[in-house]
């Protein structure tokens, strides 16, 4: 569905548009911050995250396409992460529940991942069956818990588990799909939006789902009436304008064709998200909501209220870049098919990968004793002082890394921080000392070409000779 009109006297004004390059500035200076918080969060937190993994990566996925320079290691890495998580939910899934707790975190990775060019297989099949089998005995599905505004709106879950659906639900279970979307869709005709995260989610579903075009455009003109004399949208009446609130409200309404960006409704909303930038770069928004996990610094301003600050410079810059022309039509990892291996590869545990036994031989043979006498002395669980944070004596410790990220990306020696320290002129990078034969180096990267095969898991290295 594409809205032709809103209404004349909303859809007439017309307004100087926000000039090209002051977006793209905008954009340049919260990138590196997304960038950089997202990837620490990367190693600091074991799990898939919204705030700090898939709201970032929405982002940087939209900047690549609009030409932005991007680190693509960090956001093959953070699909690699959402990947994985989906992998691990799947024993979860026959149970019945996600390690998120419901729907949510499972259907903003798949977001996450269709967006980026992810083809739905076996995995994101098992996500669609389990969306299915959640809230059989009502008519939409229902968060985890209350932690407004990211989580806690009922048509924020609804919305991601249809989008989740619409794309990856294979056709054995077409009958349970059908039927459960015909259902969801007469709740979102009927339920009405509380705030302003309803009512951006209530636009996307009803949007996607095309089931009535006047609710559809009451939803649309209702969003707009909430937008305030300063551009904003405020989460709720009774607040002030925040960015949060206002980069999803655009992008919401951007997204299902209510607005274009020559409005003069978006491009007040672009003004007000220009005017409250921090000089840094972030978007500040405070907290609503209880802890409920152990706070962390991920590197992000703002102490304390960095987890929703975050989504908010992530929804912010989204609604900008929509006034941002594209420079690339295609998905990423359309444009990319070697990345679809690499997050395989990153994701995918050593039975799923298929790994010869060959394989493990080389590993025995040629890897792992370099590791043992070159490495683990400062480098492994048994290390009287770990260096860099870095674990090199199990696969999991290689690919999670250290202070410096990922130790190697399996199938690509070249953008692997392990292989390009063993090339590197420079003393203090690894091994210290004496650089290693070029033998050995060609073995390594003979290894890691061939998706690093590696058989140790934790507390079972053991040392092995080498001279």
């Amino acid at each position: 569905m594409v809205l032709a009109s809103l209404a004349p006297a909303i859809r007439a004004a017309q307004i100087v548009p926000v000039p090209l390059a002051e977006l793209r500035a905008s954009v340049a200076k919260a990138l590196p911050l997304l960038e950089r918080s997202s990837a620490f969060a990367l190693q600091e937190r074991a799990c898939f995250t919204c705030h700090h993994g898939a709201h970032p990566s929405l982002v940087l996925n939209d900047a690549w396409a609009r030409g932005f320079a991007i680190s693509t290691n960090n956001l093959e890495d953070q699909l690699a992460r959402a990947y994985q998580g989906l992998i691990e939910d799947r024993p979860r899934f026959k149970e019945g529940w996600s390690i998120a707790g419901t729907a949510d975190g499972p259907g903003t990775a798949l977001w996450m991942l269709e967006v980026a060019g992810w083809k739905p297989d076996t995995t994101t099949a098992a996500a669609a069956e389990f969306f299915l089998d959640q809230n059989k005995n009502l008519d939409h599905w229902v968060p985890p818990m209350r932690r407004p505004p990211t989580v806690g709106s009922e048509f924020t879950t609804t919305y991601l588990v249809l989008r989740g659906l619409r794309h990856h639900s294979p056709p054995s279970l077409a009958p349970r799909t059908g039927s459960r979307t015909i259902a969801a869709g007469q709740w979102l005709l009927a339920a009405p939006a509380r705030n302003t995260e309803d009512s951006v989610y209530r636009l996307r579903a009803l949007h996607l789902l095309d089931v009535d075009e006047a609710a559809f455009k009451k939803e649309a003109a209702e969003l707009l009436a909430v937008q305030a004399a300063d551009g904003g949208w405020p989460q709720k009446l009774d607040t002030a304008s925040d960015a949060y609130a206002t980069g999803t409200a655009l992008a919401a309404l951007h997204d299902t064709g209510a607005l274009t960006v020559k409005d003069a409704a978006f491009q007040r909303g672009l003004r007000y998200l220009l005017t409250v930038q921090g000089t840094d770069g972030s978007w500040h928004v405070r907290k609503r909501t209880h802890d409920v996990q152990p706070f962390f610094d991920s590197s992000f301003p703002h102490g304390v209220d960095q987890f929703i600050s975050i989504s908010a410079t992530s929804w912010a810059t989204y609604a900008l870049l929509r006034a941002v022309p594209k420079t690339e039509r295609k998905p990423y990892l359309v444009t990319h098919p070697q990345a679809v291996a690499r997050v395989l590869a990153s994701a995918l545990p050593n039975k799923e990968q298929h790994f010869t036994e060959e394989q493990f031989a080389f590993f025995r043979q040629k890897i792992e004793p370099v590791l043992t006498t070159r490495c683990y002395e400062c480098h492994s669980a048994q290390a009287k002082k770990l260096k860099a944070n870095l674990y090199l004596d199990t696969r999991a410790g290689i690919l999670t890394g250290g202070d410096s990220g990922p130790a190697l990306r399996p199938s690509d020696s070249d953008r692997s921080l392990l292989f390009r320290s063993l090339t590197s002129d420079r003393l203090e990078l690894m091994p210290p000392k004496h650089k290693l034969p070029d033998t050995v180096i060609a073995d390594f990267r003979k290894w890691i070409d061939m998706g690093a095969p590696d058989p140790r898991i934790e507390g079972t290295a053991k040392p092995a000779a080498y001279k």
